[in-house]
């Protein structure tokens, strides 16, 4: 396949290969998910199970212009079983997706961490992935984790660079460019998530990743501009082309996007990843766009 180098090939890309994926949305009911299920419906993208209370839904067209074929609404008014439903649906295999409705995250993932119930295989990472479409940059950004774990160990991290990688390739990059972001280019031991950083790049040099392009620590500039970049005078074969971005920890990652997306009209798609299928979890106040990003990322990996 041609490498998908924004959402709008993303998108066209999903459009042809003309297959529906299936996705149950826990507890389905607020006007944002609605619209970007809806619009991901209508492009054949995805066959929608609404689960929630059908008295709360907060979007008449949905009854008015669009039940159709691809739209079955389960209703159960509790939001706890509402979720639990949702969850049971991918485990069972009768659902490809999970999506995050208006549910509270803590309450979502109690259902996928259940150890009999849920979908997080033993031994597993439940990490964050995003790409983000940058303006001014040539292509998306992949990057880890802006949600779920505040300050990754070793094993952490190397789970979330195989799962960055894993994604890169579902878009047609043959070759990914991993990035492992510090402040500058040098490895100040006193740091604490250096060492790792350290015995990354080790690992990268004995073949552990597969085929990437890996290079550390490096700044933003030196991952993401190549003018800028090459007036450090730091040789790096990610220069300015960074196709993945790892982050020290999700403090920089969450404030990496929001300053984009605030300050520069970025767009990001993000899901949970290490999960048994895609799982959309997306923050209320994220765009409609981004939810429907998300949704077909989660197409592209499911």
């Amino acid at each position: 396949m041609d490498t998908i180098s924004s959402f709008a090939e993303l998108t066209a890309h999903l459009k042809s290969i003309n297959s529906r994926k299936r996705m149950a949305v826990a507890n389905a009911v607020d006007s944002h998910t609605l619209d970007a299920v809806l619009r991901a419906v209508e492009m054949g993208l995805i066959e929608a199970f609404l689960i929630g209370d059908v008295a709360s839904i907060e979007s008449p067209e949905l009854f008015e212009h669009h039940l159709s074929a691809h739209i079955h609404i389960i209703d159960i008014p509790d939001v706890q079983e509402a979720t639990i439903e949702a969850v049971r649906m991918v485990k069972s295999g009768e659902a490809d997706i999970l999506m995050k409705g208006l549910v509270n995250t803590d309450v979502l993932l109690r259902a996928i961490l259940d150890k009999e119930k849920g979908i997080l295989p033993a031994g597993n990472v439940l990490t964050y992935n995003a790409a983000m479409e940058v303006p001014k940059y040539h292509k998306l950004i992949f990057f880890s984790d802006p949600v779920v774990i505040p300050s990754p160990n070793l094993v952490q991290r190397t789970a979330m660079i195989k799962y960055a990688i894993a994604t890169a390739y579902k878009f047609g990059i043959a070759k990914p460019k991993v990035a492992l972001i510090h402040a500058t280019e040098v490895a100040n031991p006193k740091i604490h998530y250096m060492q790792d950083y350290l015995d990354i790049m080790q690992m990268w040099r004995n073949g552990e990743f597969g085929d990437v392009i890996m290079d550390g620590p490096l700044d933003i500039f030196l991952a993401l501009d190549k003018e800028r970049g090459s007036i450090k005078n730091v040789p790096t074969p990610v220069l300015g082309d960074a196709d993945i971005l790892i982050f020290p920890n999700f403090e920089c990652a969450n404030t990496f996007y929001k300053g984009l997306s605030l300050f520069a009209d970025a767009e990001m798609g993000g899901l949970l990843q290490g999960t048994e299928k895609p799982v959309v979890l997306t923050s209320r106040s994220e765009s409609i766009d981004s939810k429907f990003y998300s949704i077909a990322m989660a197409c592209v990996l499911a």
